[in-house]
C-alpha cells in the first residue's frame, strides 16, 4: 500500500511541476514588447492644439446659431504655415474651420 502512495504522491508532484512550468510558459508567451510611444501609430499623427479646436467650436455656435454643448471637433490636421484645418460636427451637421497657430479663424463654411 505504502508503494503505491508514494507512486500517487509522485505522480501528483510531476502533475504540479508539469502544470507550473506550463502556466509560466503560457505566461512567457503572453508578454509581448511594445514599441515606444514615440513610434505608436496613435502618436504619429498631428493634430491641431485643444485651444485652437475649441476657438473654432466657438466660432461656429456664433455664426450658426448652434448650442455650444453640441458643436464638437472630431478631427484637424495641420497645413503649411502654422495653419489647421478642423472638422466640427454640430449634431450631424458637419462644417470645417481653417484656423491659424494664433487662433484667428480664417475661415468657417458648412460642408
Amino acid at each position: 500500500m505504502r508503494g503505491k502512495m508514494d507512486s500517487v504522491g509522485g505522480q501528483s508532484r510531476w502533475l504540479s511541476s508539469g502544470l507550473f512550468a506550463a502556466g509560466a510558459l503560457a505566461l512567457a508567451g503572453c508578454v509581448s514588447s511594445s514599441p515606444a510611444p514615440e513610434n505608436m501609430a496613435r502618436n504619429t499623427q498631428q493634430t491641431a492644439p485643444a485651444d485652437l479646436q475649441l476657438a473654432c467650436a466657438s466660432a461656429a455656435t456664433t455664426k450658426f446659431g448652434a448650442d455650444h454643448a453640441s458643436v464638437l471637433p472630431v478631427s484637424s490636421s495641420p497645413l503649411e504655415g502654422g495653419k489647421y484645418q478642423i472638422i466640427l460636427d454640430a449634431k450631424g451637421q458637419r462644417s470645417t474651420c481653417l484656423i491659424d497657430s494664433t487662433g484667428q479663424v480664417l475661415s468657417l463654411e458648412k460642408v
